[in-house]
């Protein structure tokens, strides 16, 4: 075997970092690019959990006055965007699960006084009295609505979407909006 030169060894050298360098850069690239993909993907599934979780405080306001005849136990049980939440929490988001079992037990808690509010409605009539009027109804629902704000918050932390914090802008905003209101007078009757 006759000697290589060594400007070409050199040479050879050279090239094979280069494309030593080159494979690096494009296994760094491929990296970077899979990384934003699923921290887009997760994003996503963090606000379909949001909206889901929003979707599931509307069905239960929905739900307050309505007699339970009308529905399967099914739906009642675990409707559609709490089993979607619950979904989307067990597949994108294990650790939530210390805030998603409270909101499971306040669920529960809530269609028992539905179930309640529905037999009374049957049975006595008269004694019955819508949701929006009743304490007891107002106590759970503010319990529950605690526990999705919370839900929520704790699921934008993970995402990275928090809310922006205004600093070094010069302008008090909280201040500004008293002097523009206490600038308009007093409110007239």
């Amino acid at each position: 075997m006759p000697a290589v030169p060594t400007n070409d060894l050199l040479l050879i050298s050279a090239i094979a970092a280069l494309g030593f360098m080159a494979a690096c850069a494009l296994l760094l690239q491929w990296i970077r690019v899979a990384r934003r993909r699923r921290e887009k993907r997760r994003r996503s599934q963090g606000y379909r959990l949001i909206h889901a979780l929003r979707t599931y405080s509307a069905w239960v306001e929905s739900q307050r006055d309505l007699p339970f005849t009308a529905r399967s136990l099914d739906e009642l049980t675990t409707p559609e965007p709490l089993r979607r939440a619950r979904e989307i929490k067990q597949d994108y988001f294990p650790s939530l699960a210390q805030y998603m079992l409270p909101l499971l037990h306040a669920h529960s808690r809530m269609i028992e006084y539905l179930w309640e509010q529905s037999l009374l409605r049957l049975t006595q009539g008269s004694a019955w009295q819508p949701a929006s009027e009743d304490a007891r109804y107002q106590q759970l629902r503010s319990v529950q609505e605690d526990l999705i704000d919370e839900l929520i918050a704790q699921c934008r932390e993970l995402i990275g979407d928090t809310p922006q914090v205004w600093r070094r802008t010069g302008s008090d905003f909280a201040f500004s909006n008293s002097v523009s209101r206490a600038s308009r007078g007093p409110a007239s009757g």
